[in-house]
């Protein structure tokens, strides 16, 4: 079972209790003490990516089993912690198999070991404030942990977690009242906290400076990407989240882009093996992420534009049947051996890439940044020029293509060359969506039409028609809009820093 969790955490003195907590109701408190096993690799790759398992069980009988939490992105207050929690059944002795796979990505071949317990003597409580929607629940914490057999720190800490929408006035309402008392917010968990500083990265991206170096250029691009892939990569697992899915789908694509623009720079061999290994996992990712756009597009147009509810209903079940089989087959490419080795290298080359024979990696990446970008953009203008009046929407997803290596290659050169590099990759985005919105017609009119040839119920092939045509008509729409995007992207003035 998953669940999100959103909480604020605060170090505090011995001498604060939540029974000090003034202008709050407290109600239903209770004590209870929390042992929990936290398991991760012998290095903490877990805990590099912000992630914790832990086996925990409570004196009261509330609690006995696994849970792992997943960072995930932020949400509201920059000291709010928002995690997805995988919660789990099992014995103490071995994490259980679901839980290693939802982390195979992190941990991959490493093993997964006893690093530490922490005895928590927790008492709780529920708040509400005045102009609260949700009530809160307070924890307050006195720890103590074991380390390799021995004592490890103690510590004070009280937690504060929003068990609904609405929280925010109780919520900082109290973050003032424990800051007032002493009270330090942390984001941190207790694990990080028992085991001293929180482990360097494993992924460490250099900072983009007109002075980089076309060794520190490669590691940014290679950095970047692989970063982007292994942080989505349990939620991509777990399936629930599309934007996860997105996300680590879009890490594939601008890895190869990237790749395939540094290519005169970089080892030819690797950079094919690489660009291959990520073709294939990120087709697997574009299927699940397809059906999401495909689903969520039929879901908004059949309130609009049919009458035949049960059609409607009949055509969605059909698509989330479909992603449910290939986010099985994306689960088990993640789960093998080939795709761990792709992430083995792709850290390892976002610290030390394979240059190509001749490549000085010493030397400032300024002017070879700018004419391997050039020749991204020359790319694109010329397949531009090369359209027909009518031209095929197949020509101008080939467009839409080379406008994304364009935009990326901008984008990475923004850093090096200066803002013009960074305005010319937002008009560049602006011309991807318009072609995608596109492409996203396309595919949804030729898999809405595959469907009623497979063998649709009557009402259902109704329904599907109509979509059909009103995908066809936005297909329409969005081939009359792009050429006036493209006249905003080629404006000269944009591309002076390419000269």
């Amino acid at each position: 079972m998953a669940t999100i969790e959103r909480e604020r955490k605060f170090d505090v003195p011995d001498d604060v209790a939540i029974e000090d907590l003034g202008g709050v109701l407290v109600g239903n408190g209770s004590t209870v003490t929390l042992t929990a096993a936290y398991w991760d690799t012998p290095d903490h790759r877990l805990l590099r990516w912000g992630h914790t398992l832990r086996h925990r069980s409570a004196s009261d009988g509330s609690e006995d089993g696994w849970t792992l939490k997943l960072a995930g992105p932020r949400k509201g207050s920059k000291d709010d912690v928002v995690r997805e929690e995988v919660l789990v059944p099992g014995p103490p002795q071995f994490p259980p198999e679901a839980l290693r796979s939802l982390v195979g990505g992190i941990i991959r071949n490493e093993p997964l070991v006893h690093i530490a317990t922490i005895a928590t003597e927790r008492g709780r409580a529920e708040l509400t404030g005045q102009g609260s929607g949700a009530p809160l629940e307070v924890s307050d914490d006195r720890v103590t942990s074991t380390v390799d057999h021995a004592p490890g720190t103690a510590f004070h800490q009280v937690e504060v977690e929003a068990k609904g929408p609405g929280a925010e006035p109780a919520l900082d309402a109290l973050s003032v009242f424990l800051t007032k008392a002493g009270a330090r917010p942390t984001t941190s968990s207790k694990l990080a906290r028992v085991l001293g500083e929180s482990p360097d990265a494993e992924i460490v991206v250099p900072a983009a400076r007109p002075k980089m170096s076309i060794h520190e250029l490669v590691r940014v691009a290679i950095g970047s990407g692989a970063r982007r892939l292994i942080e989505n990569d349990p939620p991509a697992r777990l399936g629930s989240d599309p934007e996860a899915i997105h996300q680590a789908r879009v890490a594939t694509r601008r890895l190869r882009s990237d790749l395939k623009t540094l290519e005169p720079l970089l080892d030819a061999a690797h950079v094919e093996w690489m660009r291959g290994e990520l073709a294939w996992i990120g087709e697997l990712l574009g299927a699940v992420r397809d059906l999401d756009v495909l689903i969520k597009g039929v879901e908004e147009m059949a309130g609009r534009v049919t009458e035949d509810r049960d059609g409607d209903r009949g055509i969605v079940h059909a698509l989330r049947e479909e992603r449910r089989i290939r986010h099985l087959e994306l689960v088990d490419a993640l789960s093998s051996r080939r795709y761990v080795g792709l992430l083995e290298e792709l850290v390892k080359s976002s610290a030390d890439p394979a240059l190509a024979t001749g490549v000085d990696g010493r030397r400032r990446a300024r002017g070879r940044l700018r004419t391997l970008a050039g020749k991204t953009w020359r790319r694109l203008e010329r397949s531009v020029d090369r359209l027909d009046a009518d031209p095929s929407d197949a020509d101008l997803h080939e467009v839409r293509k080379r406008g994304k290596r364009a935009r990326y290659a901008a984008e990475l050169s923004a850093g090096v060359l200066g803002k013009d590099a960074k305005k010319l990759a937002t008009r560049l985005e602006g011309l991807q969506d318009v072609l995608g919105n596109l492409q996203d017609a396309v595919m949804a009119e030729q898999h809405l039409r595959r469907m009623a040839r497979n063998g649709l119920p009557p009402g259902d092939a109704f329904a599907a028609g109509t979509l059909v045509c009103v995908e066809r008509e936005a297909r329409r729409t969005t081939r009359d809009e792009w050429p006036a995007v493209w006249k905003s992207v080629r404006g000269k003035r944009l591309r002076r820093w390419l000269r």
